[in-house]
């Protein structure tokens, strides 16, 4: 009886004692992975895209007296920033107009018109900036995309359709040449093409 008690006692020791150890075993494991997952995460997001972030930072500062948002930034690549890499509120298409190929001068009231491979179509406007955007939500267009301006009665429509760069800019900056066609503009001929008048004051 004695000897059947302590026989009784020793396992049920030994097993409380191997389910304790386990037990500790896998709160300890957890808890490291716990802590990879959470060292792996901060790897990741503190590891950018070195290319792009080039990219970004060639871009340079802000202009001085012009906030973020429609009007900064003009002739510059928009959706470089604007994009899930970038971090600002994607843009399907971005870009600025200026009057003609000779002249940094931006236009407004520019309609620019996007028609997808499946016909479907936006129109959207030139700012005072003369930047345009679209929006991610308001047009899911299916490349290519054709592309054309209107401002009065000068029509300018682009002759090369456009498979994957968002951004006007990153083909279209100056000077114009092998790798770029220049800014894009409105007018191509000032001497029968009459400029429009801005209403940005």
């Amino acid at each position: 009886m004695i000897t059947h008690d302590v026989l009784e006692s020793r396992p049920r020791d030994y097993r409380d004692t191997r389910l304790g150890v386990g037990v500790r075993l896998a709160r300890a494991s957890l808890a490291r992975s716990r802590l990879l997952d959470a060292l792996l995460l901060a790897l990741l997001v503190g590891c950018g895209d070195p290319v792009h972030d080039d990219a970004v930072a060639a871009l340079g500062p802000e202009t001085p007296g012009v906030q973020k948002g429609p009007l900064h930034r003009p002739g510059q690549p928009c959706v470089l920033c604007h994009s899930a890499a970038g971090g600002e509120q994607p843009f399907v298409l971005a870009g600025t107009v200026y009057v003609s190929a000779d002249s940094l001068t931006p236009i407004d009231g520019v309609q620019v018109k996007v028609i997808d491979s499946l016909n479907h179509e936006l129109v959207t406007s030139t700012n005072c900036a003369g930047n345009f955007y679209v929006k991610q939500q308001d047009f899911s267009p299916t490349a290519p995309l054709w592309i054309s301006m209107r401002r009065d009665a000068v029509l300018r429509v682009m002759n090369t359709p456009i498979y994957r760069e968002g951004s006007c800019a990153g083909c279209h900056f100056d000077p114009q040449g092998p790798a770029s066609a220049g800014h894009v503009y409105l007018i191509d001929d000032p001497t029968v093409e009459k400029a429009p008048v801005s209403q940005c004051h």
